[in-house]
């Protein structure tokens, strides 16, 4: 089982101490920004398996960063949940249109989070074990599907079924 690198984008500090804070205690590896030139640069040079990305970052915002995101031409595209104060249905929709995965709003629901992280994992283990299935008996190249909304919310239920 791979353990998830999490990247915490947010300028607010108590904000970004709850997440960093929160991302450590689930187990997970934690690198962190202030600002949306800094997390640009670590998704340059780090492989990030989620984003935790505040709307309103500081010299490249939120939306703008999950635009570049996804004009890149990589192997691994990370799951990007974006955070904002708002919950206005143009806002909404004009983070999934940039490109994010998952939107939540402020302040944030550190279990529904902890949930939506939890379902990327799941589905990230089950993808890389299918995978190196392939590998062993031959079957083609590795690539990494896209997780969609869809299969992060099929795969949290089935959580919740294995927790039940």
């Amino acid at each position: 089982m791979k353990t998830l690198t999490i990247l915490v984008a947010e300028d607010d500090l108590l904000t970004r101490m709850t997440l960093e804070r929160s991302v450590v205690q689930w187990g997970y590896q934690l690198v962190s920004a202030v600002d949306g030139e800094n997390a640009r640069e670590l998704l340059r040079t780090r492989t990030i398996n989620v984003c935790l990305l505040d709307w309103d970052l500081p010299k490249l915002n939120g939306i703008e960063l999950c635009q570049w995101l996804r004009t890149q031409t990589t192997n691994h595209a990370p799951y990007v949940v974006l955070i904002a104060g708002t919950e206005q249905p143009e806002e909404i929709q004009a983070g999934y249109e940039a490109g994010a995965n998952d939107y939540v709003t402020r302040p944030c629901d550190l279990k529904y989070l902890r949930r939506r992280i939890a379902a990327v994992a799941d589905k990230i283990n089950r993808q890389e074990l299918q995978m190196d299935k392939a590998d062993s008996i031959g079957l083609g190249h590795r690539s990494v599907a896209g997780l969609n909304p869809l299969d992060i919310y099929l795969s949290d239920l089935r959580l919740m079924r294995r927790k039940t």
